[in-house]
């Protein structure tokens, strides 16, 4: 009997243990600076740099990843945060793109959800990015080794 509820608790916390939101790209082998640049290039100019320059949020879009015109009372909005984690490389990046909503209580937007439609497609066009400046890197200078 113990061990029928042992089973349980245990089935458990493998379904419901922590998950991190969003899409993931593991293992990316670039410096830090070479992903800041592809994450530019992505998302454009970031709206927010966090000091240590590993999470980085863009600027207000559409679902389709226009830039948000902030003139039109648009009532959705979307936001991507992009994160790079671990210590050193080989780095895994994570992408989440943020639904916000228009309240009229508030007379503010309110993030409602995490996209994960668009964080996976913001994502893989993010990892075609990588991709091609780690194909720009040179490999190795012979006539200037050190």
């Amino acid at each position: 009997m113990k061990f029928n509820y042992l089973l349980f608790f245990m089935t458990v916390f493998l379904f419901l243990g922590c998950q991190t939101p969003g899409y993931f790209i593991s293992d990316s082998p670039l410096q830090l600076p070479e992903i800041r640049k592809a994450v530019n290039v992505i998302i454009g100019k970031p709206r927010f740099v966090s000091t240590n320059g590993r999470e980085m949020m863009s600027e207000f879009h559409n679902n389709k990843f226009e830039p948000n015109d902030e003139t039109a009372k648009n009532k959705v909005r979307y936001q991507t945060k992009v994160t790079i984690l671990g210590p050193r490389r080989p780095y895994d990046i994570n992408v989440i793109v943020y639904r916000e909503q228009f309240e009229n209580q508030t007379n503010a937007y309110v993030i409602r959800d995490i996209d994960e439609g668009l964080s996976r497609q913001r994502a893989v066009v993010l990892k075609k990015a990588l991709n091609l400046s780690l194909d720009r890197q040179s490999g190795f200078d012979g006539d200037k080794p050190f």
